[in-house]
């Protein structure tokens, strides 16, 4: 193949990711209407800076590339500076529970992090040290990375995160194979070791597993509920922020068909598969960025979406480069937890993306064109120069027109956080006064919903609270919203849609005992003695995901109502 027409299908290939990522962007602003601010924000912020990288690699790759590193090894040495301060104790965790979270406000992201961070400077270190051509400065810098690189190896099994373990060991692999001096030393190790080894790993997997089992079973039931929701949402999705919505609705129809096929009543929790009836959860969050792509933006966005990590991975391969290091490690740590979700990755996940397609390593076969391959280089250069400017400008004349917009939105979270307080202190009252005026650039908050609806509730109001909930359990899989519309219901005299509402709640969450009391309750106002024992009954011998003095306390107050009435 001519030097042409490896460029002519580089190029080609670069259009392909181009296009796919400004489609992937453009596919969740435009098909779904109810985008919020913030979401919206965040897929131009994210398509912007691929663009910007994208174009600065066209038009200046050394320098670039040189920038790139060093920012990397910069902000991935002040990571590694917060988390080294905060297990010595000299600065905080943002966590209560977990001591090291770096900048980040949870362990698993920052591990995530330092995972890509790690491997792309280890790799960089790799590939360059040995280099002839290298002066003592570049010597100088490879060596810091690889201190700051066995930093990072250390600290990492701190965050606990068994994720962004993996997704260095994934990578890691792949840098050892895809290294010839490396590949030429280990290839007899493993054909002596290759079983012991085989059986050392298949040891450490078991004991990552079980280290915490829990966690492990609740992402995998939550895998499974996320594709149930696929299925039922069909290939649009629920939509963009109605992730929450759609995975209640899908876990309550899971546990309602199996309580449907085997139970003896519509409430026999004992006919639920028990590993998964205490397992389950109500999340805001897939713990795994495909599925949750999935659910919201549909099937096809989300085998969109892992068609262009696959095709920046290729692309970067076949040129030699490091950077798909790097976007392997984060590909193998999205399968198991939110990256896209975190200020910091939507910062490195753009860039990488933009330098694996962009990059190059270079030979003496890219420097041996004549004037033709010169000209039709500089030809596809140029098109895709002006058709990322283009789309700069369009991106950044949006930004700009939405920044009142944005402002607004601001002003408005800073005047729920009053209001949130008062609902904290149960001031109802001051809660809707304070609402009323929010509600419009509140919507997308399940938080600012529950704590209004259930306010309305409170002071009387419960068609209006139902209309709030309502709208909460579109973005909410908590089974609380149904709870409180079941309060409203039975306010306004409707017993059997208080009915319906509480065993919804049941469904959605079976290891929770307040809508089995609540439903006691109903049947004791509504008159209706045999219901009501029946339901103590079970109130009785129902077993709780979390036995508390909140629960012990609902089981007392049914059991004195059933003395009572004896």
């Amino acid at each position: 193949m001519s030097c042409w027409q490896m460029n002519l299908s580089h190029k080609k290939r670069n259009s392909i990711l181009d296009c796919s990522l400004t489609l992937f962007t453009t596919l969740i602003v435009i098909t779904n209407e109810a985008v919020h601010i913030d979401a919206t924000f965040d897929l131009l912020f994210l398509l912007f800076l691929y663009l910007v990288t994208r174009l600065l690699i066209s038009l200046l790759p050394i320098v670039t590339n040189q920038v790139l590193f060093l920012g990397l090894l910069l902000y991935s040495s002040y990571e590694l500076l917060c988390g080294l301060s905060q297990l010595c104790g000299l600065f905080p965790s943002n966590h209560s529970l977990y001591p090291l979270t770096g900048s980040f406000d949870n362990p698993g992201p920052y591990g995530g992090f330092l995972a890509v961070c790690t491997i792309i400077l280890t790799a960089n270190y790799v590939k360059h040290i040995n280099d002839q051509k290298c002066n003592f400065i570049l010597k100088l810098f490879y060596w810091s990375t690889s201190i700051i690189a066995i930093v990072a190896f250390i600290i990492l099994p701190s965050t606990q995160s068994r994720s962004a373990i993996l997704a260095l060991g994934c990578s890691m692999i792949l840098l050892a194979f895809g290294t010839e001096r490396i590949r030429v030393k280990i290839k007899p190790i493993l054909k002596k070791y290759g079983l012991w080894l085989t059986l050392g790993l298949a040891i450490i997997g078991t004991g990552a597993y079980l280290f915490k089992k829990p966690s492990a079973d609740g992402r995998l039931f939550m895998d499974k509920i996320c594709i149930k929701a696929m299925c039922d949402n069909g290939w649009k999705g629920a939509g963009i922020g109605h992730f929450g919505g759609a995975y209640g609705k899908a876990q309550a129809s899971y546990f309602k068909e199996q309580i449907k096929e085997k139970g003896i009543d519509d409430l026999d929790w004992r006919a639920i598969n028990e590993h998964d009836r205490m397992t389950a959860d109500c999340p805001d969050n897939a713990f795994n960025e495909y599925l949750f792509i999935g659910v919201e933006a549909g099937p096809i966005v989300m085998l969109l979406f892992i068609g262009i990590i696959v095709s920046a991975i290729i692309i970067s391969f076949k040129r030699g480069t490091i950077w798909y290091y790097g976007m392997t490690a984060f590909a193998v740590f999205a399968l198991f937890s939110y990256p896209l979700h975190v200020k910091q990755f939507q910062i490195i996940f753009p860039i990488i993306l933009a330098a694996c397609v962009s990059d190059r390593q270079q030979n003496a076969e890219d420097q041996s064109g004549d004037k033709e391959e010169s000209f039709f280089k500089n030809k596809y250069y140029l098109a895709g120069i002006i058709t990322m400017v283009v789309i700069l400008i369009s991106l950044s004349t949006f930004i700009i027109v939405k920044l009142p917009e944005v402002r607004l939105y601001k002003q408005t979270e800073s005047a729920w956080k009053k209001a949130e307080r008062w609902h904290k202190k149960e001031y109802y009252e001051y809660v809707v006064e304070d609402c009323d005026n929010l509600l419009p650039y509140m919507k997308h908050d399940y938080r600012f919903l529950f704590a209004y609806g259930q306010s309305l509730n409170k002071t009387g109001n419960y068609e209006k609270s139902d209309a709030i909930l309502r709208m909460g359990t579109e973005i909410s899989s908590d089974p609380m919203f149904w709870n409180v519309m079941g309060n409203n219901s039975l306010a306004l005299g409707k017993y059997r849609e208080a009915e319906d509402r509480y065993k919804h709640a049941f469904y959605m969450v079976p290891n929770r005992l307040y809508p089995l009391y609540l439903l006691a309750k109903l049947y004791h106002e509504e008159g209706d003695t045999a219901k009501f024992m029946y339901m103590a009954e079970k109130i009785a011998s129902f077993p709780p995901k979390i036995k508390s003095t909140n629960t012990e306390q609902l089981c007392d107050e049914i059991k004195n109502i059933r003395t009572n009435s004896l």
